[in-house]
């Protein structure tokens, strides 16, 4: 089991579109604030792939300009990880601060499992996982298809995951590693994505002050 932490951490997941990046960012904000005036706490938004050097080289392989083989990429993401998690995200939870990732490792068994079992899959992540568990887990679900049509009204460009039907797969693969990881994970909140963010993020909190965050949390 994870070591316990003074500051919480909170995972966002879902397909490339969803309005992971929005809810974080608002998420950021709202903490910052509520702790800014009460204490020393501070909030830490992060992302994966991260800044490491197999984050780097992760991205571009997710932007199609690295190209390797299936093994080696899906190692690549695990290794991120537990980069990730040994230089930024365990040392800002240690310090007390809050930590917001947008991606962990639910992504790595939705995106890389077509060719790669579930079983390996967690193998992979154990040594990250052993280090480092969300508090709670954000599953922002939207359609495929607007997904889509949010990413086309966004950028030109299609990166490798991107793809309606590629899509339909990476969600059925998000839900079928929940279930398989439902008793070695913490609670995922799953999120209806579609309508108004300010709207989903004012619903999110409520579940957030109830399931995850405390006055105690802003001090």
């Amino acid at each position: 089991m994870p070591e316990p932490t003074p500051g919480k951490f909170i995972v966002f997941e879902g397909l490339d579109g969803c309005g992971k990046s929005t809810q974080v960012e608002l998420l950021r904000r709202r903490i910052a604030t509520l702790c800014r005036p009460a204490g020393k706490r501070k909030v830490f938004a992060t992302r994966e792939p991260s800044d490491s050097v197999p984050g780097l080289i992760c991205r571009g392989i997710s932007k199609n300009i690295i190209h390797v083989r299936h093994e080696t990429e899906t190692l690549l993401f695990a290794a991120d990880r537990y980069e990730h998690v040994v230089s930024e995200i365990l040392p800002q939870l240690r310090a007390g601060n809050h930590v917001l990732c947008d991606r962990f490792y639910l992504s790595n068994f939705a995106y890389q499992s077509s060719e790669t079992d579930f079983g390996v899959l967690l193998h992979y992540n154990q040594a990250a996982m052993k280090l480092a568990a969300p508090d709670l887990t954000v599953f922002i679900d939207v359609s495929p298809e607007e997904c889509e049509r949010r990413r086309s009204a966004e950028r030109a460009a299609e990166e490798k995951y991107e793809n309606v039907e590629r899509a339909k797969v990476y969600r059925a693969q998000y839900i079928r590693a929940i279930e398989f990881l439902q008793s070695k994970m913490n609670a995922v909140l799953f999120v209806d994505g579609a309508g108004d963010q300010e709207q989903i993020f004012e619903d999110l909190w409520i579940e957030l002050s109830q399931r995850v965050f405390t006055k105690e949390d802003y001090r």
